[in-house]
């Protein structure tokens, strides 16, 4: 079935084909190889990432070639060297009807999603030899998010981006009968991208610091863009809830598999003698916010709608998300920091790393010299919880309309 200007969705969506084939004028009835292949590759990236923190929690500083880094760039290289083929096949193989449907950058042509794809690898290439730099001159890091850890986060986040722009452009062009099992690979991708977000909060977002204003602040300024956005461009149902669960498992599964692996420090000074890989902290409930979000959508953000009625409907998403958030992460955070919480299944307080020094204050809310959440503190969660959320629809409406 054409589309009403003129230009056949497969057109918009090239799918990678040999040389000289005939471009149909009817939408792809299969998802294109390429596509499963740069969304299973890109979650490498917060697998890798989870890997590597777990690595220097437990052992220290060792050489580039740890097998948690080479997770991280084959998440990025996987998707990148896919793109690079898809752009040269468009480029000198593709028809003139492939060309006019795809982006073209100083004379190469390729679907947006491929170019931001490679400008994420081309980040992560170039901070791999700034972070072996970084450790050989000043050791091991105080901080997750040093300088060339930021330029591998933005290649990280931008190669994540990339793939989900691929995969939401072949969920918008595919014909009907499947558009759920490209919804579902979206809802995939879009959970690696939220998990990357988590990972980067982590300093901000451990269990003893969720009775702070600031906690609530953060995660109302940042989680509720992506659950918007998610619900709002997936064509199928319960988008947000699936993506929350896919992080969910990535978090939850590096907290059961990595203590089963022995390790132990190799670098002073040694505070704490742990003999198995330190896993993450507990994942924060997102699912919880991320299905309501997905009721209030379905029923009143879907499709066209004014902008009037996105800022209305922001209203009682951010609302919702900081009214679900604040008591399950209140009462759930006196669970993880208890001796209740101290088994395989919750791992409470097995993030510590070895470099850290055993004490009360782990079984204590950190605040900072102030007191606990506010009214004040609160009000202002929602706030941005709100504005969070009118920026998610925002993106998640122009996400709808992404063709190529």
């Amino acid at each position: 079935m054409a589309r009403q200007d003129g230009m056949s969705a497969e057109v918009l969506m090239p799918p990678l084909e040999t040389a000289g084939s005939r471009i149909r004028d009817t939408a792809p009835t299969a998802i294109p190889w390429f596509i499963y292949l740069a969304a299973i590759g890109v979650t490498g990236i917060p697998v890798g990432v989870l890997w590597d923190i777990s690595w220097h929690s437990t052992i220290g500083r060792d050489t580039f070639w740890t097998p948690a880094h080479l997770c991280i760039h084959a998440g990025g290289l996987i998707p990148g060297l896919t793109c690079i083929a898809l752009i040269l096949r468009l480029t000198f193989w593709g028809t003139d009807r492939e060309k006019a449907g795809a982006v073209r950058i100083w004379g190469f042509h390729g679907p947006l999603g491929a170019w931001v794809v490679v400008w994420g690898n081309l980040a992560m290439l170039t901070s791999a030899p700034f972070d072996d730099w970084w450790h050989d001159a000043y050791g091991l890091d105080v901080e997750i998010i040093s300088p060339p850890h930021s330029v591998l986060a933005l290649g990280m986040f931008g190669v994540a981006l990339g793939v989900l722009l691929l995969v939401l452009a072949c969920q918008n062009n595919i014909e009907e009968s499947k558009q759920a099992r490209a919804s579902l690979l979206f809802n995939d991708v879009a959970g690696v991208l939220i998990t990357m977000l988590a990972i980067m909060m982590t300093e901000e977002t451990f269990p003893n610091q969720q009775h702070s204003g600031l906690f609530y602040g953060i995660i109302a300024s940042t989680f509720p863009v992506y659950l918007a956005l998610i619900s709002r461009a997936s064509k199928g149902n319960w988008g947000a809830t699936r993506s929350a669960a896919i992080y969910m498992g990535i978090m939850a599964g590096a907290l059961w598999i990595l203590p089963l692996f022995r390790g132990q420090p190799m670098l002073a000074p040694i505070y704490s003698p742990v003999t198995h890989m330190v896993p993450p902290a507990f994942p924060l409930l997102l699912i919880l916010p991320a299905a309501l979000f997905d009721l209030l959508i379905q029923r009143f953000g879907k499709g066209r709608i004014p902008w009037w009625r996105v800022l209305l409907l922001a209203i009682p998403l951010g609302a919702l998300f900081v009214g679900t958030m604040l008591p399950a992460q209140w009462h759930f955070s006196k669970f993880l920091i208890s001796d209740s919480a101290q088994n395989r299944f919750f791992a409470g307080r097995a993030f510590y790393p070895y470099f850290s020094r055993p004490g009360p204050y782990q079984k204590e809310f950190w605040l900072r010299n102030r007191s606990a959440a506010q009214p004040k503190d609160i009000a202002l969660a929602a706030g941005l919880g709100i504005a969070a959320s009118a920026v998610g629809l925002g993106i998640g409406g122009w996400m709808t309309r992404v063709r190529r």
